[in-house]
């Protein structure tokens, strides 16, 4: 930054996150802009949304369906964008009077990877999560593609959302729901603020520096099914063995 001294910067997260970064910034007269899941900075300096509250509001819509066992996968240690996600997953729990349980709670890190690692964790148990709140559509994918290998139908019998809406939330099947995160207009909103100097004459700029992102309600969520636990799988041969001496046991010679 020292040396190339640019017109501005546009910080993005997770490196938006460092508040050093942004200090240097400040101090070399760097113009910039971070763009976060929470207000970061003030408003000249930051274009936010509002990850927390929108994450609550997703999980009320569960609670509202009639799920009480809901799942959670978890973003990245030490992202903020984490952070308020988790933070608003556990506030709606909580209003509801309900816990998450160690059982229910997966580490991820925003990959499809870390999506199938949760999905067994969460869905191997006898009793798994009726419904699961992923922190991002890519692990949510990977969820969705662990509960279609057990025999789980989706939605029938687990409810998965997203976070973030990118394709890959319609290019699934059923197709996600999520919560979508407008980052095309925080982008075009943080240029805006960096450079107004360079905007065409006219040009009028929107205030406000929170962006409000919104629940996108799809195919992948429903009320909990009456199954307490996924589809008891039988061994017919052995079944039918079982029958017959029972037959043959219960005739008088």
């Amino acid at each position: 930054l020292e040396k190339q001294r640019p017109i501005g910067a546009l910080l993005l997260p997770p490196i938006s996150e460092n508040d050093d970064l942004a200090a240097l910034c400040e101090n070399l007269g760097v113009r910039y802009v971070r763009i976060g899941s929470a207000p970061l900075d003030d408003a000249k300096h930051c274009i936010s949304s509002n990850d927390r509250e929108v994450v609550a509001e997703a999980v009320r819509r569960l609670i509202a369906l009639g799920h009480r066992r809901i799942g959670f996968v978890r973003g990245p240690v030490g992202f903020r964008s984490a952070a308020e996600r988790e933070t608003g997953f556990l506030e709606a729990l909580a209003e509801a009077g309900l816990d998450l349980p160690p059982a229910f709670n997966a580490p991820g890190n925003y990959r499809y990877t870390a999506g199938i690692e949760a999905g067994e964790a969460l869905l191997s148990p006898a009793a798994p999560p009726t419904a699961i709140f992923c922190s991002n559509d890519e692990m949510a994918a990977g969820v969705m593609s662990v509960a279609h290998s057990k025999g789980m139908k989706v939605p029938e019998q687990l409810s998965i959302i997203g976070f973030d809406d990118s394709p890959t939330a319609t290019h699934i099947w059923p197709a996600l729901s999520t919560v979508r995160w407008p980052i095309h207009e925080m982008g075009i909103r943080a240029a805006q603020t960096l450079v107004p100097d360079f905007l065409a004459p006219g040009t009028k700029v929107a205030e406000g520096a929170v962006l409000a992102s919104t629940f996108v309600e799809r195919q992948s969520v429903a009320p909990p099914s009456t199954m307490a636990v996924r589809p008891l799988w039988v061994n017919c041969a052995a079944l039918s063995t079982v029958m017959k001496i029972s037959s043959l046991s219960s005739c008088r010679w």
